[in-house]
């Protein structure tokens, strides 16, 4: 694809602003909007926006982004220009590929003062790429559990042993996925990466643990005579993993500048790999352990003072995490759960947020159906819809961050109904994703458990429908 820049403003406000171009216009418009070709420095994508890198963020156009059909919005947070697009993310990153200057080059770049974006962009280029995986295995687990409780399987069967299996082992591995993903926002080779999360997780030292405590004595090695390795099962620990990434991203270059250049190929790998999994198996992965565990001490601590008001908190602000492109923020929290109590009463929140989102959208439709173009009104109806399924960035940007109000009804919506579902104990076994699809994944831990997850959903539909019918005036838009 031949990809052209022009200082026509415009035209390009002209052409965007029609929408009726060929897909290879838009994109082209998009590059132009994006400042051109040569501003553009990165592109990466998550299941529903492009995430560009930009040399100049001054030179996006965000109006003429946001005119570009098939654009769903468009938000700049940690240091990012965020295009939504929807489902069709990936076609747009594919047509996209070769434009950026570095396309191999890692998303996240720190920013000096900048702590808390930092972060999130951290936790978003980590996670983002891992969760279609772990949702698909989470789903996995959820279904068999559904079919287990409803009779249509026996849980005994062959069957069940197989997928449950194959499930479960992608929590298990859940440290290479992650460090395969961190490897790439580090800048570190990422089959070193994948070399020492396996480290972490190797057979023959779990036995030796076993061993050691069927013995009496404690599960512990002295490598080198001096080195104390405490032996821990490493199996689904995410902060030890991303920790021993960025321990190797210290070590690689240090290594590397006492090593000679013939001998480079052989000899940094064997040092950046031994020398890292020994600092991360001796030091680093318990500290990450001691971390998970502070961190589930302090959801569990909010829990037990007050889960009405936690749940409140946590639904309240979900639509709003999800605008400003920092929802995968959530991943990690709930993921040490699983980890650490087997369930997390945070991820319903996650799928009542969405929910609400299409509750409130799906009100607007109803009041303004009469008064805007079929078209207008088709938008409107298929991005609820979608937010049903999962899938709110559409709904959010391409309605109710045109009605804030709306979107406020949401969010109350959705922390009135998040204190219900965290105060009667609503909770998930497994990560999944936030759809009405995910329901039968309830059914793992009983039929009232389930029963109060579809009550959840509906009852946090019902309300962000009533409240924007009641509050939101839409005749002025």
């Amino acid at each position: 694809m031949q990809l052209t820049e022009t200082n026509n403003e415009v035209n390009l406000n002209a052409q965007a602003s029609s929408n009726k171009g060929s897909f290879s216009d838009n994109l082209q418009i998009l590059i132009q909007a994006l400042g051109g070709q040569d501003n553009i420095i990165n592109i990466t994508h998550c299941m529903t926006r492009l995430r560009f890198k930009l040399a100049d963020e001054t030179l996006a156009k965000k109006d003429q982004l946001e005119a570009i059909s098939g654009v769903k919005g468009v938000v700049l947070a940690q240091g990012q220009t965020q295009v939504v697009i929807g489902v069709d993310v990936e076609k747009w990153y594919n047509a996209l590929s070769g434009v950026s200057k570095t396309s191999d080059e890692p998303v996240i770049e720190a920013e000096k003062g900048k702590l808390f974006q930092n972060a999130m962009r951290i936790v978003a280029g980590i996670f983002g790429p891992v969760v279609p995986a772990i949702a698909g295995a989470g789903m996995l687990m959820g279904l068999l559990s559904g079919l287990i409780a409803t009779n249509v399987i026996s849980e005994s069967s062959d069957t069940v042993y197989f997928f449950r299996s194959i499930s479960t082992a992608v929590f298990f591995f859940l440290p290479m996925l992650v460090s395969f993903s961190a490897a790439k926002v580090f800048r570190v080779n990422e089959y070193i990466a994948l070399a020492v999360s396996s480290a972490m997780l190797a057979p023959k030292l779990v036995e030796k643990a076993a061993l050691l405590k069927d013995a009496g004595s404690v599960p512990e090695l002295t490598v080198l005579g001096v080195v104390p390795i405490e032996l821990l099962n490493y199996g689904g620990a995410i902060v030890p993993a991303i920790l021993a990434v960025w321990v190797l991203s210290k070590v690689t270059p240090f290594v590397d500048r006492f090593v000679p250049s013939s001998a480079k190929p052989v000899f940094t790998p064997l040092l950046a790999f031994t020398v890292t999994s020994t600092i991360v198996l001796s030091l680093v992965a318990p500290a990450g352990m001691w971390l998970s565990n502070g961190a589930g001490w302090v959801v569990s601590s909010l829990l037990e003072i007050s889960p009405t008001l936690t749940g409140f908190v946590f639904g309240l602000t979900r639509p709003i995490t999800i605008v400003f492109g920092i929802h995968h923020s959530m991943t990690p929290i709930s993921l040490n759960n699983f980890a650490l109590y087997g369930k997390d009463l945070l991820m319903p929140i996650m799928c009542l947020g969405n929910l609400a989102i299409a509750g409130a959208t799906m009100a607007v439709w109803y009041k303004q159906r009469k008064n805007v173009s079929k078209e207008q009104s088709s938008v409107t109806v298929g991005s609820g819809i979608t937010a049903i399924l999962g899938i709110t960035e559409p709904a959010l940007f391409g309605v109710l961050t045109k009605y804030t109000k709306a979107l406020f009804m949401a969010s109350l919506a959705a922390g009135i109904v998040g204190a219900i579902s965290v105060t009667i104990d609503t909770h998930l076994t497994s990560y999944i994703l936030s759809s009405v699809f995910s329901l039968p994944a309830y059914l793992a831990s009983g039929t009232q458990n389930f029963i109060q997850a579809v009550l959840g959903v509906i009852g946090v539909f019902a309300l962000a429908f009533a409240l924007t019918y009641m509050f939101v005036n839409v005749d002025d838009k």
